[in-house]
Order: structure tokens, then sequence, then C-alpha cells
């Protein structure tokens, strides 16, 4: 069968690419050998995201009797799982209806390249062969196992596997202080479950502001999450139908049993089988390497997602997938953005976009940085959230918006004006300016714009 173009991996990229390009004329062919939505929709972004709004919520009214809400909530996991289940398939069947509508073609099984024009599905029908002068790679990445400590889906477990759950442990190991790591600490711990987290680096989240950590690590341990940074997991075994475990670092060594092990150690991609037999070049951790149009060094096969490199989030695969269509339908488009928001929805959430305050620095500029605490927030305050801050980092000669840092609940609907902010370079008085309605959390921002100033009327700072 033949195409214009062949789509492999229905995941942010894959199915975005789909869409994009046949609204633009060209026929396309779209092979999934899982579901639409890829792993974020099935397992990731989606799922972790519904977990921690129904933890969120058990939570609240547990602390409810602090505005007058007395109750005694039970935590139901498989009512949980069935509302996920809801939601997924929702958004699943959405991404099948569009490219339907769009006439993109569709192909289930698993696809292997075998030329640069050629790709071989086997599916549960047999086998088939499809032909386009160009392809687009989009498979994603998966969970990255420890060396000495597989998953075996019931003790050590993967994102994925935490979902297929049919009970609550009582205790759980997180391997890993990231993005995923600290989301599940967060929603597990607001329901009773005993976490411990470690991380080998010296604080959660790195990378992130040190401002952030900071925050982070204070809240969950607020939330009797005990917290191993700078500290690496030695040893384990499974005895007795729980995982004793030993840890080692700044504070000695530590040995302790678990119901379960989390390892949210990262991601690595799943690159297309045949990719290297066709000469396209992979970087030293599997990527495919692309220029800015998401074109490798084989000028017909394009890449976009996670399998193109880090940071694997899904609006960067989105973009990334919107360019290689545009690209394959003539068009000249870059794939060069500024701001690429990081959103974690841990507690309290956290946005940062563009440059951190020590980042800038270490990049030889000058800077100016202001600050809102949040529990000079009315709407944080009414929120019964006062846990936080809105950081803004400005060049201090141009008076740029070169980063945003934003720490709080709910401040993740913040994130889309933070990287508007840093995307077009906005001037700090432009953002300081504008009038943000009262009382809302998006206020933090105007009122840490204009604390970089020096102007602001709701943060004392002392006149030397």
């Amino acid at each position: 069968m033949n195409f214009n173009v062949i789509v492999v991996g229905a995941g942010p990229a894959g199915y975005v690419a789909s869409i994009r390009l046949a609204q633009l004329g060209l026929n396309t062919a779209l092979v999934e050998k899982h579901h639409f939505g890829g792993e974020c929709t099935n397992y990731g972004c989606i799922p972790t995201k519904a977990f921690i709004e129904s933890a969120n919520l058990f939570w609240k009214a547990k602390r409810g009797c602090e505005i007058g809400v007395v109750s005694e909530p039970r935590y139901d996991l498989k009512t949980f799982m069935v509302w996920k289940d809801k939601i997924v398939s929702q958004l699943r069947s959405g991404i099948g209806f569009l490219c339907e509508r769009n006439g993109v073609k569709v192909f289930e099984g698993e696809a292997f390249l075998k030329s640069i024009k050629n790709v071989v599905v086997k599916g549960a029908n047999g086998t088939l062969e499809l032909f386009a002068e160009n392809i687009v790679v989009a498979t994603g990445s998966v969970p990255v196992q420890l060396p000495n400590m597989p998953f075996d889906g019931k003790y050590v477990l993967s994102s994925k596997d935490m979902f297929s759950l049919e009970s609550l442990p009582n205790s759980i190991l997180i391997v890993g202080g990231g993005a995923i790591g600290v989301e599940f600490a967060s929603a597990l711990s607001k329901i009773g479950v005993q976490v411990y987290l470690v991380e080998m680096m010296d604080q959660l989240l790195p990378g992130f502001d040190k401002d952030v950590a900071r925050t982070l690590n204070r809240t969950l341990s607020r939330l009797g999450v005990k917290i191993y940074t700078g500290t690496l997991l030695t040893y384990y075994r499974i005895l007795n139908g729980s995982v004793e475990v030993r840890v080692n670092g700044h504070a000695g060594e530590e040995t302790f049993r678990v119901e379960k092990v989390l390892v949210a150690a990262g991601r690595r991609p799943t690159p297309l089988i045949g990719l290297s037999e066709a000469g396209i070049i992979l970087d030293s951790k599997g990527h495919v390497i692309v220029d800015k149009m998401m074109r490798s060094n084989v000028p017909n096969v394009f890449a976009a997602g996670d399998v193109a490199g880090p940071p694997y989030l899904a609006h960067k695969a989105f973009k990334q997938g919107l360019v290689s269509a545009e690209n394959l339908a003539g068009k000249n488009v870059i794939y060069n953005f500024r701001a690429v928001p990081n959103v974690v929805f841990s507690e309290p959430e956290i946005v940062s976009v563009g440059l951190s305050e020590d980042e800038a620095r270490k990049n030889g500029l000058e800077v100016l940085v202001g600050r809102f605490p949040m529990q000079a927030s009315g709407r944080a305050l009414t929120e019964a959230s006062p846990e936080g801050f809105a950081k803004v980092v400005v060049e201090k000669d141009s008076l740029k918006v070169i980063g945003i840092q934003i720490v709080g609940a709910n401040v993740s609907e913040l994130a889309g004006e933070a990287s508007l902010a840093v995307e077009l370079g906005l001037n700090v008085r432009e953002l300081a300016s504008t009038i943000h309605p009262h009382p809302t959390l998006s206020e933090a921002l105007m009122e840490a714009a204009e604390d970089s100033l020096g102007e602001s009327v709701h943060v004392f700072r002392r006149r030397i």
C-alpha cells in the first residue's frame, strides 16, 4: 500500500503529525501497536493527573474541619480505577475519531523499518508492507529499569504498573526524585501510604531552581514522606511478601522494608527497529538525531517527541509533530522555542519556564529577580494553600523576562502566561502593568514582576 507519509507511533507527536499531514492534503498512514495516545494518554500524563486529583480531593476532605467541613472519607482504589479508565477511554476515542474524520489510515501492529521508504507492520491478522516517500518516527519512550532491579510487576514497579494495582500498599519506596517520583510521592502520601523517596542527587527535582526544590522538600516532609537526597539504593531482596531495601547516602546507611518499590529513575527512547540499519544516526542513548526541522540525517525520515530527545514532555512532542508535518508538506518551519514549560503536579504544584536565577548568572547575565510569596495572596489563603511563591527572572539591561518559577496550589494553570512572557521576551514592565483579576493566583506573577523593579505594593523591601 502506498502513501505520501507513514507515521509510526500514535502518541502525542505521532497522532498530531498524522492529523496535520492529512489536513495539509497528504495521504497519511499511522501505525500503532497499542492504543491511541501513547504512554501519555494511557499510562502517563492523564492517569497520573487523575490519580493526583483523586488524592487531592481525599486529602482536602480529611482536612476540611479546618475550614468548617467535617467528614470521614474512605479511599476506594477500585472506584478510582474505573473513573480513570473512563477518562482514558474518552480521550483515546477522541483521537481515533479525529484521525478517522481527517482521513488518516490507521494500522494496528508493530512496525519495522525495512528501508527508508518501506515499513513492515506485523499485526494480529498477519503482516503487510507499507510504502511512502517520507516517514515520521514517533515511537516515544519507556521507563528505565535499574541495572540490578528489573521490573516484575508485583514488587518492583514502573509508573505504568502503578495503574494495575488492585489495592494500595501500606508502604512504598520511590527511587527517583524527578517529576514522576515527586508526583507519586505527593499523591500516595495524601491517601495514607508511607512513602520513602530516594534521589541520588543533592536535591529533589535536579536541575530546578533551588528555592523550588527547598519548598517541595519542606512540603513533602510535612506530608510524612521520608526523603533521602544524595542517596543510592545499594541492595534489595524480596522477603516474605515485602521488599527489604538498603540505602546509603549523606545520613549513612539504613535498611528497611516496604511493600512495593516504584522505580522512577527516568525514561529511555524506543527507536523504531531498523533505524540504524537504514543509516539513520542515533545518539549514545538511542535518540534519533534531528535538525530544527525535525529531519534526521536521511532527508525523508523525520522524528518527533521523546524518540527525538529530551525533555520528555507531551507538549513538546505536540509541537514537534506539527513542525515535522508542516515541513513534509513543503513549509519552512523550525522547532526553536525559547520557552518549553516544565510543570510538576506535586504538592505543591510547580511551574518552571526559561532560566532560573542561578542558570542566568552562570550564563554571565546580570539579572533582576522579583519574588512574591503565596502567603500574601488572597486567593491562595482562601484556598487554604499558602505554601509557595512566584519568581520572575529579568535581564537587567533589556528588562526582558527570561525565566519564571511558580510554586503553589493550582499554579499549573499559570504556565501558559509564564510561557508567553518568556517566549516573547516580554518587557517586565508590560507584565507588571497588565491588570490581573483579584483575587486570583495570577496576581502573583504581576506582583513578582513589580518586585523585580522595586515597585511592589504588597511586598515589603527594607530600604537601605
